[in-house]
């Protein structure tokens, strides 16, 4: 992505090289590691759902295992840890519990494994989370149930937050302003940049797998093609996730090395917009 779209924003380290590679070469992803069908086990069994869960990890050894026990009880079909630029037991862990495994020597950078796992899932339903916190599953399960009978694409819903922060930050009203861009205030900030998120396959096939590296960017395309996002379930993310002081900390700036690249993420949004309307001659 050019810098010009992002104006100077971070990128938050992505390899968009390698997810382009895959566009090119499907063959270049490396070996998906099978592992164990959790669809007639769990608390979830009688659902008919094909799951399929999606779970980045960079060196989350202390946390991955609960987060698969949590999955594991929505009786998915199967379990994807990417797992990337790992010195630790991510990956022995995430074997040991029965997850599929996709293994990058290298780190992806900011959710290049969300979308390179969702180029190897198969499930017709999809549920992202992360690696470094859990969530106990029965928050999952509106999202899974969401995408399964009422809509192609369930969010979080943290629209309580706009009137807790007020002023809002920048990220937060580039949320809200991107939802008035697209026609749907009623969608206030809601976004794909917090998990949990679920999708079904229709949601995956209209934005592509590619574009999940951009969340706000896939997010705007599958809401400009007509989409049907709801904000299912309220959950407390911003209370869980962990803090990472070379992402989080300001450093005396205006916005943290995270936020920068957010914001950036909402430009490159608004430019794919742009350009969407402008082929189809709305603008």
């Amino acid at each position: 992505m050019s810098a010009f779209y992002r104006q100077g924003c971070t990128d938050g380290g992505r390899r968009r090289d390698l997810a382009r590679l895959l566009l090119k070469t499907p063959a270049a992803m490396p070996r998906l590691e099978q592992g164990m069908d959790f669809s007639t086990s769990g608390k979830r069994s009688g659902t008919e759902q094909r799951l399929s869960v999606i779970i980045p990890a960079q060196n989350e050894e202390r946390t991955i295992g609960r987060v698969i026990l949590e999955a594991r009880q929505l009786s998915p079909f199967e379990i994807i840890v990417v797992v990337n630029g790992s010195t630790d037991q991510t990956e022995i862990i995430a074997r040991q519990l029965g997850a599929a495994t996709i293994v990058y020597e290298e780190p992806l950078g900011t959710d290049v494994g969300r979308s390179i796992g969702a180029f190897a899932a198969s499930g017709e339903s999809l549920l992202f989370l992360d690696s470094d916190f859990y969530m106990p599953w029965r928050e999952l399960v509106p999202f899974c149930d969401a995408v399964l009978e009422t809509c192609d694409l369930a969010v979080n819903r943290l629209d309580h937050h706009l009137g807790m922060r007020m002023p809002w930050n920048t990220v937060t009203a580039l949320k809200v302003a991107l939802n008035a861009v697209l026609g749907r205030e009623d969608l206030a900030n809601a976004s794909l940049v917090p998990v949990p998120f679920a999708m079904n396959r229709k949601a995956l096939e209209v934005m592509h797998w590619f574009t999940l590296l951009c969340p706000p960017k896939a997010y705007a395309l599958g809401v400009l093609e007509g989409l049907r996002v709801e904000q299912v379930h309220r959950v407390e993310v911003d209370r869980i996730n962990r803090f990472r002081p070379h992402k989080h900390n300001k450093s005396g700036m205006e916005n943290s090395p995270a936020a920068m690249q957010i914001i950036g993420d909402h430009y490159e949004a608004l430019h794919a917009i742009y350009r969407s309307r402008n082929v189809k001659g709305e603008v």
